[in-house]
Parts: structure tokens; sequence; C-alpha cells
């Protein structure tokens, strides 16, 4: 009896509380509820599962059409557990997206060299990874500190997923516009330059995804605009500026991108 329980440990999505048993001390939320399936069935969930439109494919449509008021009902909602399995399909798509799928169709349709790499994928999902780690526990102090409502750690641990899944989304959306103006820019041969596009599409990108964060910030901590646009910029800084680069850097420093191409043959 013991044992079953000791496996069934964890920590309520809703409240924080750790759980021991059927049911979280906290709030009173049912814990078998909160346990999802494992191994090919929680892959296999990620993608078939429609109830409560909490599939891949029906969170994904939700996110397009109302953003915030999506991320803020699966944050609160305590029996959606697949954030971190959404998260994981949405970059490895972004990421594949960008760095396989496109490189090969330009390659392809315009005879151009093919800079495809498989490795570079990898390589920026552990980045993301290891950037959400280093910078979640700083956003949720400094959040705790600004905003006037309570709110756990494990809950807010669940909503940076979340948002990272948003910007994959919209990564996603922004890289196929790319890749329509591309094409037809080069099978036209219009006088536009491509760079200029990209560059204007990467800073609508950026501030989608920070009107996006500092919107569901507000709500999320009851923060007035001004804080929760303060707190999104200094986030954004942080992020974008210092610890995703310096990532970066040790990884091409320790040429991780190489040893996973060499691995991956």
């Amino acid at each position: 009896m013991a044992g079953s329980e000791a496996a069934s440990s964890g920590f309520c999505t809703h409240c924080g509380t750790p759980l021991q048993g059927k049911f979280c001390s906290g709030c009173g939320a049912a814990a078998p509820a909160l346990a999802g399936p494992e191994g090919w069935g929680a892959i296999k969930s990620e993608f078939l599962n429609s109830q409560r439109d909490t599939g891949i494919f029906s969170v994904v449509v939700s996110f397009l059409v109302h953003p915030v008021a999506t991320i803020i009902r699966l944050t609160d909602d305590p029996v959606y557990r697949s954030h971190w399995g959404l998260l994981t399909a949405l970059v490895g798509a972004q990421m594949t997206l960008a760095y396989v799928i496109v490189p090969r169709a330009f390659a392809l349709l315009f005879n151009v060299p093919n800079t495809a790499n498989s490795a570079t994928v990898v390589t920026n999902e552990i980045v993301q990874y290891i950037g959400m780690a280093i910078l979640t526990p700083i956003q949720y102090y400094v959040c705790r500190a600004l905003g006037p409502r309570a709110r756990p750690p494990m809950s807010y641990v669940k909503l940076c997923v979340l948002s990272v899944s948003y910007g994959s989304i919209v990564s996603i959306v922004v890289t196929l516009i790319a890749f329509a103006i591309g094409f037809s820019v080069l099978k036209t041969q219009a006088a536009i330059d491509l760079n200029i596009v990209w560059q204007v599409l990467t800073y609508a990108t950026y501030g989608a995804v920070v009107v996006f964060v500092a919107w569901s910030h507000k709500i999320f901590w009851g923060m007035s605009w001004p804080i929760a646009i303060g707190v999104t910029l200094f986030v954004g800084a942080m992020s974008w500026l210092v610890v995703y680069p310096a990532l970066l850097a040790l990884a091409e420093q320790a040429d991780v991108t190489g040893k996973l191409s060499n691995l991956f043959g």
C-alpha cells in the first residue's frame, strides 16, 4: 500500500501541493485524474485525445483562435497534464520545419545548396529546455514579488511551458508564411529583399509573443498592465540577449551539433 502511494506521488497541478494518496490535501482534486498514460500510451493520447478539447490539434487550434483564454484555461485545469508533451511536439515541429524541411524544399525547388541539419534541431531543443530550467525560477520569484495573486510554483511552470508552446506555434506559422513569400519571390524574380521580409516577420513574431506573455501574466498574477509589460520585457531581455545566446555559444564551443551530426550519420 505504501509503495503504491509513493509511486503515485507528485504535485497537484492546481495548487502545487505534494500528492500522497488518492486526493490532494490542498484542494481536494482526485490524484488518479491528474495522472496520465505513460510510454506509447502518452504519445498516442497527445495526438488522439479529444476529451475536453485537450488533444494536441484541438489545443493548437484553440491557441490560434483564443491564445490568452486558452493558456489560462489549460493552466488552471487540474486534469490537463499534457503540457510537456505538447511542448516537445511543437518545438520539435518548429525546429524540423525551419532547419530540415524548408532548406530541403528550397534546395529541391531552386537547385540551391541544401543546408538542412537534423542535429541543429536536437541542439536547439536541448538549449530550449536548459534555458527554461534556468529562467523559470527567476521569473517565478520576480512575478511572485510583484503580483498580488498567490500562485504555486508548479502552476507557474505549467504556464511557462504553455507559453513556449504558443511561441512555437507562432514560429511555425511565420516560417510557413516566410516560405510562401520566398517561393513566390524566387519564382517570379520580384525585386523584393528577402532579408528585409524575414526581419519584419521576426519582429512581428517577437511582438506577438511579448503581447501574449504580458497579457497572460497580467491575468495569471493579477498584475497591472505596466508591471506585466515590464516583467515581460525583463524576461525577454534575459532570454534573448543573455541566457539563450550564452547556451548556444557553449553548444557551439562544445561542437554539440557536429557530434550529433556524426551520431546521426
